[in-house]
């Protein structure tokens, strides 16, 4: 196995001071020579680059802001059904405490309050799903687009002078 580079050998092949201002053309030849580094030495590169490590800090921020506003808004829409059904639950009640209410209708009242108990479970546990989707398909995205950063900088692209390593 061939010996790892270094930063600073990087920068050499690179002919460069700094990762800080790379041209495409420079991350292009920089890819090609991610085989011959250590993992960590390329991570740490990756880092240097502005535009990568700028645009994964927004995007990971952004992915917070749509988590938060979705469960906020989750979160009133969530209490307005229950407070809803709370109504409809407490009305059946003021209803079952009625003397002339008949057995036949306390039985269709009381199932009807079981039903509205069913709806109840029912928004809980959509409610459950929805959070949950939102957590595995929004880091699924996230993730995705983090590593697709990567990959577009770890590609080897054909026809362009790569650098040359010194032995």
């Amino acid at each position: 196995m061939s010996k790892m580079l270094t930063e600073q050998q990087v920068k050499d092949a690179l002919q460069i001071d700094s990762f800080r201002n790379l041209s495409k053309e420079k991350i292009i030849e920089f890819a090609s020579l991610i085989p011959n580094m250590d993992k960590d030495v390329a991570i740490s590169i990756i880092n240097q680059f502005p535009a990568y490590a700028e645009s994964s800090r927004k995007l990971l921020e952004q992915f917070k802001n749509v988590c938060d506003k979705a469960l906020e808004n989750n979160k009133d829409s969530q209490k307005d059904a229950i407070m809803a059904y709370k109504k409809i639950l407490d009305d059946l009640g003021e209803v079952l405490k009625k003397e002339e209410v008949t057995p036949l209708e306390r039985s269709r009242i009381t199932e009807q309050m079981l039903e509205v108990a069913d709806r109840i479970s029912a928004k809980d546990t959509e409610n459950k799903q929805f959070i949950d989707n939102l957590v595995k398909y929004g880091t699924q995205l996230t993730a995705g687009a983090l590593l697709l950063g990567a990959v577009i900088l770890g590609v080897n692209v054909k026809g362009i002078n790569l650098p040359k390593l010194k032995k």
